[in-house]
């Protein structure tokens, strides 16, 4: 997990209207300043995020990687070698099943272990 960052990101989308979103928003900062995970917030409804000052507003930026639009909060992995986006989960998860979905998404090779 430590060198997660030499190829992945974060992509956050979040809503300001969202409830969910304020649940989600300090483990997805939390697990990324841990592991050293650059994190793109993206807001879908404009407004901002006291966790991410340095949020963007989307631009169909999840359509354009297939991703279900409209559900928040969302986490996708970008993988910078590939130009690919992973969707990690949408809705509230725990700091460790974050991780845990990071670290099979990032080592296993699909259709193997699992």
């Amino acid at each position: 997990m430590a060198q997660l960052s030499e190829r992945y990101g974060l992509f956050y989308f979040f809503a300001q209207s969202c409830g969910a979103c304020e649940v989600m928003s300090p483990i997805v900062q939390s697990v990324a300043s841990t592991w050293h995970i650059a994190v793109r917030a993206i807001s879908t409804d404009g407004g901002p995020s006291r966790h991410f000052p340095n949020y963007t507003v989307e631009t169909n930026q999840r359509s354009r990687m297939g991703l279900e639009p409209k559900i928040t909060p969302a986490v996708v992995l970008w993988d910078a070698q590939t130009g690919r986006p992973i969707p990690i989960g949408y809705g509230v998860m725990s700091a460790d099943e974050l991780q845990d979905r990071i670290y099979l998404l990032t080592s296993k090779e699909a259709g193997r272990d699992y």
